[in-house]
């Protein structure tokens, strides 16, 4: 009859190294931060990475690997994809002859990770123990290097076609020094632009047409000199030589010029005096002996 599997937790509890308490904790934290349990025994301080890989290298039979300051070649780091590698903490570190890949592993008891990294990268896995914390930060600078690959700082011109005077070009990723504001005194400076550099609005009229698309507007011509006149003066239709004296009027000629001159003045209206005088007549103010022959 075989033997129930025992997890990690129990193995742990049984060889001593923590506690039934700290094991239940452990199991509460998990359920919060998820992850792998050694992990959280971990974090929680309970046990130290080291012991923990020491237990699980004993247990499975696996050997240990310091994965610090580990270089893994690019070829090697697609057979896993950075996805499967963060999700269940483990890195591809080489192959190996016929057809096996060696994974280092903080917990090599998950057998759900070895069955992912074996279908990723179609070889047989051989696990070995890593730190979880160096497996960490391997991880994401590896897989961050093997995304974002350093630009090329020198190119061969005329390489490909077989010259032997071909031009080494170096490219700098250093930023331009940005260059100082030059001063409108300095020579080769541009000149200021009277709408926006200078403080103050152009005193002189500025030209809207500085290529000459337009033709020029022709300058404006004199106004013809007014001769001057009494305001009072009423032009008469008749030559200055024919002009009559005024006495030589009758008194009703008299009368009416001067009210066409009032209308005309705007000192009276149109028919303003005409509904006065009937008004005057009607009310008995003035008679109308004056009769129309």
């Amino acid at each position: 009859m075989l033997q129930p599997i025992k997890r990690l937790g129990e193995l742990l509890v049984e060889g001593g190294l923590i506690t039934p308490a700290q094991l239940q904790s452990a199991i509460t934290h998990q359920k919060i931060a998820r992850g792998r349990l050694g992990s959280n025994l971990v974090a929680l301080g309970y046990i130290s990475e080291e012991v923990l890989m020491d237990f699980l290298s004993h247990q499975t039979g696996v050997p240990q690997m310091d994965v610090r300051n580990i270089d893994v070649p690019p070829q090697i780091l697609k057979l896993v994809p950075h996805r499967l590698a963060d999700q269940f903490t483990v890195l591809p570190i080489t192959t190996k002859e016929p057809k096996s890949l060696v994974l280092a592993m903080s917990d090599p008891s998950d057998l759900n990770a070895i069955d992912s990294a074996r279908f990723a990268s179609g070889l047989n896995v051989e696990p070995v123990v890593a730190s979880h914390s160096a497996l960490r930060k391997a991880i994401s600078d590896l897989y961050r290097r093997l995304e974002t690959p350093s630009l090329p700082l020198t190119v061969e011109l005329g390489h490909e076609s077989n010259q032997d005077d071909a031009l080494p070009v170096s490219f700098s990723l250093a930023p331009m020094p940005v260059p100082a504001k030059a001063s409108p005194n300095t020579p080769g400076a541009f000149p200021r632009d009277p709408f926006f550099d200078s403080p103050t609005a152009p005193t002189q009229p500025v030209n809207i047409d500085p290529f000459g698309l337009f033709d020029p507007a022709p300058p404006p011509r004199p106004a013809a000199p007014t001769p001057a006149t009494s305001p009072d003066l009423v032009h008469s239709r008749i030559a200055p030589q024919t002009i009559r004296r005024l006495e030589t009027y009758q008194t009703r000629s008299l009368v009416l010029g001067l009210i066409r001159l009032f209308q005309r003045r705007g000192v009276i209206g149109q028919d303003e005096l005409q509904h006065l005088l009937a008004n005057l007549v009607e009310a008995g103010e003035i008679k109308d002996d004056d009769k129309i022959g």
